[in-house]
């Protein structure tokens, strides 16, 4: 593994909830914007390998909700991978890159919202609680 590739994985193993949260985003958001630039250059098994990387982005998101301790947020959230996840499909089998790039903007506003979410726990709550949208998701997310 050359030194990139290990300070990379690295950083992902020692990265904080928040953290991982952002890099699925930002990942996913890359993939699709590659596998977009790969359709128009008429790269389809790239695009394809970005698309299906941007869904596994995804998933993984969807996948770390804690759908009980985040309730209404978290399920909303789970409807909104959902689609994004449909809509990708969707895009790629009707060959639309307008579905591709609705995708990469609701995934980009969501990015922004949670870079912004302080994920401390509130003076008043307990030390283990975590706060707002974050319970949505897993503590081994």
């Amino acid at each position: 593994m050359n030194g990139y590739g290990a300070y990379k994985r690295t950083s992902v193993e020692t990265a904080d909830q928040k953290s991982l949260i952002l890099i699925c985003y930002d990942e996913a958001i890359r993939s699709l914007q590659i596998g977009k630039d790969g359709f128009l250059k008429k790269a389809f098994e790239e695009k394809a390998r970005q698309f299906i990387r941007a869904q596994d982005f995804i998933s993984e998101l969807l996948s770390s909700l804690d759908l009980e301790a985040g309730g209404e947020i978290a399920r909303n959230l789970s409807d909104i991978y959902n689609f994004c996840l449909r809509h990708i499909m969707r895009g790629d089998i009707n060959r639309d890159m307008k579905a591709i790039d609705d995708v990469i903007a609701m995934l980009s506003e969501l990015r922004s919202a949670w870079a912004q979410l302080d994920m401390r726990p509130r003076v008043e709550s307990r030390p283990e609680e975590v706060t707002g949208e974050a319970r949505a998701f897993s503590v081994g997310a």
